[in-house]
């Protein structure tokens, strides 16, 4: 037969994660897609196959018969495909021709050339290939298939078809400018004495810190937001305002030359957890083993500067042991 020219194995996944989420807007989330997006591929797969996949009158969405055969023949395709690429690219002890790498902005400076000289030590890759940005856009081009592996946050905990590798987790903190005292303060007392410099919406911290916010019922007028760590801590550093951020936050400002104070939250605290994303069967024991290195270089080198610049930090900065 011919194959239909618009249906490919990336259709199919998209079909499969809709699926197996019950609507569309879901299942975009996890793909790291808009809805419209999603709606197109399973319309274009529909048209190319000749008959409707899901009955959409239904909420949740369900399968229609033709679209229970097709997940179920789906599945071992996509799995097959997966582990076709996987041993494509993993031949034996053969390094891998390039390994593309998504990290969040709060690591990529001072993360990124300890963990340059380990990967090409130990992976031995013919291209070393990193981008810096936000967690939404790494998770899209994971699923994309646009990069390898990623580091992400616990925000990515609903996403289908990967497997995960705990790395570090860190509390969040205070980014303070030079001569203000927080002692005895209580969030909602700075506030009042300091514009909140906040990280962007977009931003996983950001939005992790709106959260907080809302849950102690701390209201912070919008005054100024910005999507890095460095741009934050430029801002906390010239005396412009405070910040809630992460120890990594911390450090990747520092790495430029902003110097801000430190101090532990007042009130309840709050964590994030980040991790090494890969699509499932296709790296291997080379994600475990880019995970190894990424704990490695945090307990040698990044913990080391998180507890001379917080000396206050305790557990507050872990490096999490292989499961």
């Amino acid at each position: 037969m011919n194959w239909p020219a618009g249906l490919d194995l990336r259709s199919l996944n998209v079909f499969l994660e809709t699926a197996r989420a019950g609507n569309m807007t879901e299942a975009a989330r996890r793909l790291g897609m808009t809805q419209p997006a999603v709606s197109q591929y399973i319309s274009k797969a529909e048209e190319e196959i000749g008959a409707q996949l899901l009955d959409r009158r239904l909420r949740p969405i369900r399968l229609t018969p033709a679209g229970e055969v097709l997940r179920d023949r789906a599945e071992s395709l996509i799995v097959s495909a997966e582990a076709a690429i996987a041993a494509a690219r993993n031949v034996g002890d053969r390094p891998l021709a390039e390994l593309r790498i998504g990290v969040p902005n709060s690591l990529a400076t001072t993360l990124t050339p300890w963990l340059y000289d380990r990967v090409m030590t130990e992976l031995r890759p013919g291209n070393f290939a990193l981008r810096a940005g936000q967690s939404g856009d790494h998770i899209r081009a994971l699923m994309e298939r646009e990069v390898d592996l990623i580091i992400a946050t616990d925000a990515a905990e609903n996403l289908g078809g990967v497997v995960r590798h705990e790395l570090f987790r860190e509390t969040f903190m205070l980014m303070l400018p030079a001569g203000y005292d927080s002692a005895d303060n209580s969030l909602a007392d700075i506030v009042r004495d300091l514009p909140l410099i906040r990280f962007a919406g977009h931003n996983i911290v950001g939005q992790m810190v709106e959260r907080h916010l809302r849950r102690i019922r701390v209201h912070a007028p919008r005054v100024a937001e910005f999507d890095t760590a460095q741009a934050v801590s430029a801002m906390v550093a010239a005396g412009h305002g405070f910040a809630v951020a992460t120890p990594m936050c911390v450090l990747e400002g520092a790495a430029l030359g902003y110097d801000v104070v430190t101090a532990p939250l007042p009130g309840p605290a709050f964590a994030r957890t980040l991790h090494v994303l890969a699509r499932g069967h296709e790296l291997g024991q080379q994600a475990a083993a880019f995970a190894a290195i990424c704990r490695d270089v945090l307990d040698e080198y990044m913990l080391p500067r998180a507890t001379v610049r917080m000396p206050w930090l305790g557990d507050g900065f872990r490096v999490l042991t292989s499961a």
